[in-house]
């Protein structure tokens, strides 16, 4: 089977081969090794790095044609991942010299491939991680590459490396970045061909302050536009956003809403605080928000669904004007939200669908990097039911006890229920 980068897989078998495909003129231009690391993201020891010169290690071994073998029940408590990388460094080469490469993890009874894409000046590459959930183990698909080499790799999971014996003592070596601290500037539409991306909450480097929101913005039903696209004037119109959240480590669901009783609070899970329905237009002139604000940790999964129809008539969300999702990372401006200098992911919502709902983005936060998943998703014609997550964290279209949609005018509330427990995967 294959995944996509950014996907999560559990595992069904308890040892895995994990080995790399390249055309026949790449071949030997990449060094695969493995790290085993603790939950806070480093090696407990220098030997936890196995590669050629140390390629055996607490159920992780390097085989003589360069591929990792895992049993996953040797794998000590106290490791959390087992992160596989490749490197061209030792041969002068580059990712991009590479070309097309195919990660494999083989186990018995599942198969599994990976196909990293986009990749040029990067040296190092973090193919995939085998990881637990609970009492279980899942693939990570990562795909994430370093332009500034092994130093930089190792220094950020604590390897000591030591320092090249020829070079001055006056020249400083080069520093150490141990997270991804460039500003996230990505615009998702349901064109681009990866309908993922990712933020790494890390670069605050605990520093209080730092605010992370997202939500759905729109412009409103008869927004006019220039021709440049510039709104001259917002419409009206109300959506029903609601926030479908996952415990990972307990299956429970919690959905968190703009309605009085069920916002939700930062100081409890899922950590999370709406900030009020829209009706309408924003002050000043603004688009119309439903917002959220998130604690940067792990929060588990998190849905932003959107009822699209009863109460505001028929029609499918494109008839709100450009809707949006809006992920936003930074230090708290004036009012209290992510400043002007902020990460942002903005995922534009396009679809002429009817369904009651649809799921415009899957979010998750681990280890401190949040991913989200653009892609748009359908409940069932004419069905009221939420999707929601299943116990593996997979979009359920309509899940068994979950809630209800129904007519805030008539009821008060827009949902059945506000929690529960997710079905089995």
């Amino acid at each position: 089977m294959d995944v996509s980068k950014g996907s999560r897989t559990d595992l069904t078998a308890a040892r895995y081969v994990v080995d790399i495909g390249t055309a026949p003129g790449a071949a030997g231009l990449v060094d695969v090794a493995a790290v085993l690391l603790g939950a806070d993201g480093r090696v407990r020891t220098d030997d936890d790095l196995v590669f050629f010169n140390n390629p055996r290690r607490d159920g992780v071994a390097l085989t003589g044609d360069g591929a990792v073998e895992i049993d996953l029940s040797g794998v000590p408590a106290d490791v959390e991942r087992v992160l596989v990388t490749g490197s061209t460094e030792a041969q002068g080469a580059r990712f991009g010299d590479v070309g097309e490469m195919v990660v494999g993890v083989r186990g018995p009874g599942q198969e599994l491939t990976f196909t990293p894409a986009g990749l040029g000046s990067e040296t190092v590459l973090q193919m995939v991680a085998l990881y637990r959930r609970g009492a279980g183990w899942r693939l990570d698909a990562i795909g994430q590459g370093y332009s500034a080499g092994l130093a930089a790799f190792a220094g950020e999971h604590g390897i000591e490396v030591d320092e090249p014996e020829a070079a001055p003592v006056d020249r400083p070596a080069p520093p150490v970045e141990p997270v991804r601290t460039e500003k996230v500037s990505i615009s998702l539409t349901k064109d681009s061909p990866d309908r993922t991306a990712r933020i790494d909450l890390r670069k605050s480097r605990g520093e209080a302050g730092w605010v992370l929101t997202v939500g759905l913005e729109w412009d409103g039903r008869g927004a006019v536009y220039d021709r440049d696209g510039n709104v001259t004037r917002y419409g009206t119109g109300d959506l029903d956003v609601y926030f479908f959240c996952r415990n990972e480590e307990t299956g429970e669901f919690v959905v968190i809403s703009g309605e009085e009783g069920h916002r939700g609070d930062l100081a409890t899970w899922p950590h999370i605080h709406h900030f009020g329905d829209s009706t309408g237009p924003g002050r000043g002139g603004a688009p119309a928000v439903e917002q959220v604000e998130m604690t940067p940790t792990e929060n588990g999964d998190v849905l932003v669904n959107v009822y699209q129809s009863v109460d505001n008539g028929g029609g499918a969300i494109d008839a709100f004007g450009r809707p949006r999702i809006a992920i936003r990372y930074g230090r708290a401006g004036r009012d209290g939200k992510p400043g002007p200098d902020a990460d942002e992911i903005l995922v534009h919502v396009g679809n002429g669908r009817n369904s009651f709902w649809a799921t415009v983005a899957h979010i998750d936060v681990r280890d401190g990097i949040l991913t989200v998943d653009g892609e748009t998703r359908y409940s069932r014609m004419l069905s009221e039911r939420m999707p929601g997550l299943d116990t593996q964290g997979r979009w359920v279209q309509k899940p068994r006890n979950g809630p209800v949609g129904r007519s805030k005018k008539r009821h008060g509330l827009g949902l059945t229920t506000y929690a529960g427990r997710c079905q089995p995967g």
